[in-house]
């Protein structure tokens, strides 16, 4: 099958997600409609790799619906929600979903699928939205609902409930690191989990790093204090994300690696890796499969300003957040703005690096400036 031909085969999967090709272009970035609309005619064969990998975030799918050996579309069709990406932000894009669609022309076909509230598909629903408000406690009580419950959903998805679970013991207001931890290895060990969903090593390392920094009570521990083995794997694990996921996903983990490096360089200066940052920041962005940086997504924007500080351009690191601001400010939150400052504060507290002091400064008085109460 062509890529069009796969991608028609989705929209008929996911008729709620595509609506009509001008909708759907909208969700692509595109100003018109024409490219969405050829698609769907099959004027093209073609997808670019950076559509295609659009597409499946749009519609939560694994990059391998473009690589598998598919003959026809029943196939498509048959095997598509094997495909499919348990993640929060999927979920959440799952629940705007069915509230979007409450009262139109579709409701019968939702309500259908969702009237059980004590369904566990609902009570899955229901822990994304409570973690979402930050209501961690009760989400997790809703996970041991699910185990109760009598269907065969926590078999069917037992792997995205374990994952949800771990997210939900790593959050700051609950510090379960070794059970999060010890969930996470099961997964990666669990028919090659790690390779359908890679964010569970990232959650390692993160929670590797939480472990090796913070007290119980989340402030930061003293340089004397840091289990120089945790860093390690928690290095070695965000490196492995790196290798494992695709080139649009890999920022989040070479930033926390290059903060690490750094961390580590400060407690123990004997300490030595072959890849600098400097490397690492050139082997992120060039070359054919780069990262192609999205100007109007904070979490990118901000990690490759990250990175130019770590490499000395506080400057340039700092226009390209004044710029984001400047055009983008609506896309941030003060929960956004905190988790930069925090990771900052952080690595300030261990490096005590001028660069990062300065660039700390300008996030916190621009955002200031531009969010101050009349």
């Amino acid at each position: 099958m062509t890529y069009t031909e796969r991608f028609i085969q989705i929209t008929e999967v996911y008729p709620t997600i595509f609506i009509n090709e001008k909708e759907f272009s909208s969700k692509l970035g595109y100003q018109s409609s024409s490219t969405v609309n050829s698609w769907m005619n099959g004027t093209t064969k073609n997808i670019q790799a950076k559509n295609r990998s659009k597409i499946c975030e749009i519609f939560g799918l694994q990059p391998n619906i473009w690589k598998r050996d598919v003959v026809t579309g029943a196939f498509v069709t048959k095997n598509i929600k094997d495909l499919e990406i348990i993640t929060k932000e999927v979920l959440y894009e799952k629940l705007d979903s069915i509230l979007l669609y409450k009262n139109s022309k579709e409701q019968g076909m939702l309500e259908d699928k969702c009237i059980d509230k004590e369904s566990p598909e609902s009570l899955f629903l229901e822990a994304v939205t409570l973690k979402k408000e930050n209501k961690i406690e009760e989400g997790l009580k809703l996970l041991e609902d699910i185990y109760q419950h009598p269907s065969n959903y926590k078999y069917t998805h037992y792997n995205e409930i374990e994952h949800f679970k771990a997210i939900l013991l790593s959050h700051d207001t609950i510090k379960e690191w070794d059970e999060a931890i010890n969930i996470l290895k099961r997964l990666y060990s669990s028919a090659k989990y790690h390779l359908v969903e890679p964010e569970i090593i990232t959650l390692i390392a993160s929670n590797y790093k939480r472990k090796a920094l913070y007290r119980e009570d989340n402030t930061f521990l003293e340089k004397d204090k840091v289990d120089m083995d945790l860093i390690v794997n928690a290095i070695t694990v965000y490196k492995e994300a790196y290798n494992i996921k695709d080139s649009q996903a890999k920022y989040y983990d070479a930033i926390n690696f290059a903060y690490l490096h750094n961390i580590v360089d400060a407690i123990e200066v004997e300490y030595a890796d072959p890849i600098t940052i400097t490397q690492l920041y050139t082997d992120l962005t060039t070359g054919k499969e780069k990262w192609r940086l999205d100007d109007e997504n904070w979490w990118e924007v901000i990690s490759n300003a990250e990175f130019l500080m770590l490499l000395g351009r506080v400057d340039e690191a700092n226009q390209k957040i004044n710029y984001f601001f400047d055009f983008n400010l609506d896309k941030v939150t003060q929960f956004d703005i905190n988790v930069i400052l925090r990771q900052l504060e952080l690595y300030i507290h261990f490096t005590r690096d001028e660069n990062a002091i300065a660039f700390r400064k300008n996030l916190s008085e621009s955002w200031n400036a531009l969010n101050k109460k009349e």
